[in-house]
């Protein structure tokens, strides 16, 4: 087996992410604030409304995973997460962005995890191609954030389900990082935390390994995956193993044996 390139989720993969509800609570403030910018002011008590955006936002996402359909941001904001609210359609396109970047940043708590760096560093030194493929409703949020952590030189692509209108596990986005990196599914590896978005989508499309690293978001969204679905080829505690198993396929051992 060749593998020459290695593609990664974003969230729950290269960064570690959590959330719970008093965080999302002190976060709620941007997001009034950012809707006030317009002349926006939505009623109730903030209790109230997040749990009103939640719950239109968990709507959207059964609708999007069903049908593997990633909105645009204004349409995420217009006939979801605001639907129960009078707007102005103009006032919330033209804040859609915005919004879901605050989304992305505010309701939900990155942070890249430890040895992320080094095992990018690591694979660049040994020739590997590297990209990202992630879910988001955010189309500048990943950019951003890897700008952010120093690593956005790692990688020649970064496929989004907000730019290209699907998501994963659709194998359609695999094959766009494919196209946007240059490579083949056939010597091509994935990298995610999910069995039901990364795994199943990545085998779908024809990859050569999936690797699975656990985080806070596995088990919410593998709740619904039928035992047997999908299985990575390797389970890992943490990134830079993927360097270890990928120099030992190198010196010829076959996937899924310990180098």
């Amino acid at each position: 087996m060749t593998i020459d390139t290695v593609l990664f989720d974003m969230g729950g993969t290269i960064e570690e992410v959590h959330f719970d509800r008093n965080q999302r609570l002190r976060s709620l403030p941007l997001l009034l604030g950012i809707l006030a910018e317009e002349g926006i002011v939505l009623p109730g008590g903030d209790g109230s409304i997040l749990d009103t955006l939640l719950a239109r936002n968990a709507e959207y996402k059964v609708w999007s995973e069903k049908t593997g359909v990633e909105s645009p941001p204004a349409s995420i904001w217009l006939d979801w997460n605001l639907r129960d609210y009078d707007t102005d359609p103009e006032k919330v396109t033209r804040l859609a962005e915005r919004l879901s970047y605050a989304w992305e940043t505010g309701f939900f708590v990155r942070r890249m995890r430890k040895d992320a760096a080094e095992t990018l560093e690591g694979l660049r030194k040994r020739g590997y191609k590297l990209g990202v493929i992630s879910n988001t409703s955010s189309r500048t949020q990943v950019f951003r954030t890897l700008a952010e952590y120093g690593i956005e030189k790692y990688f020649s692509c970064v496929v989004l389900s907000s730019m290209e209108g699907i998501r994963k596990p659709e194998p359609a986005i695999f094959e766009a990082a494919l196209r946007a990196v240059g490579s083949e599914a056939g010597t091509t590896a994935y990298v995610g935390d999910t069995i039901s978005r990364d795994v199943i989508g990545s085998k779908r499309a024809g990859y050569a390994l999936a690797f699975l690293i656990r985080s806070f978001l596995t088990s919410g969204s593998d709740a619904t995956v039928v035992p047997g679905a999908a299985e990575p080829d390797y389970v890992v505690d943490n990134l830079s193993r993927i360097v270890t198993v990928l120099d030992g396929i190198r010196a010829g051992m076959e996937p899924g044996m310990e180098p």
